[in-house]
């Protein structure tokens, strides 16, 4: 059934490297950063419907950190998300669920943890394609009974 080879577990994936990448934002977790402070952490998917590097690879653990200091992420990525000017917003759970699922452009760069490299989040644009079809539609003939 299953033999396992160890020489074909080798990562296909090419490392991401600083550019721009257009993606969706895939899912957060509510945190508490190692500060004691709220924290939003999100990951993306670099998008497979747009002619870019990475296809399908995700950039992990965006942290956006609750304090004075760091607003500015959640501005500059709802900009990109392209919330209305104004828009308000309960609490930081209500900002994430709504920044779910939205098409922007990522500015990467690099950061080094433990000898190793990977991506970072610099900075948010609008999206320069339009966002990915999501509808899709059933006739009878796709229903088994």
């Amino acid at each position: 059934m299953f033999k396992v080879d160890h020489t074909k577990g080798e990562s296909t994936f090419e490392q991401i490297k600083p550019g721009e990448y257009e993606v969706i934002v895939m899912n957060y977790e509510q945190k508490e950063s190692s500060t004691k402070k709220n924290m939003v952490v999100v990951n993306y998917e670099i998008r497979s419907d747009v002619d870019q590097p990475c296809q399908g690879q995700k950039v992990l653990f965006d942290n956006f950190i609750v304090s004075d200091n760091t607003l500015w992420r959640f501005q500059q990525a709802s900009k990109a998300a392209q919330f209305p000017d104004g828009m308000e917003f309960a609490n930081y759970k209500e900002w994430a669920d709504a920044f779910l699922q939205k098409p922007v452009r990522l500015v990467i760069g690099e950061r080094e943890y433990n000898g190793k490299k990977f991506a970072e989040v610099k900075a948010f644009k609008v999206s320069e394609v339009s966002a990915p079809d999501t509808t899709f539609t059933v006739s009878d003939d796709d229903i088994p009974f």
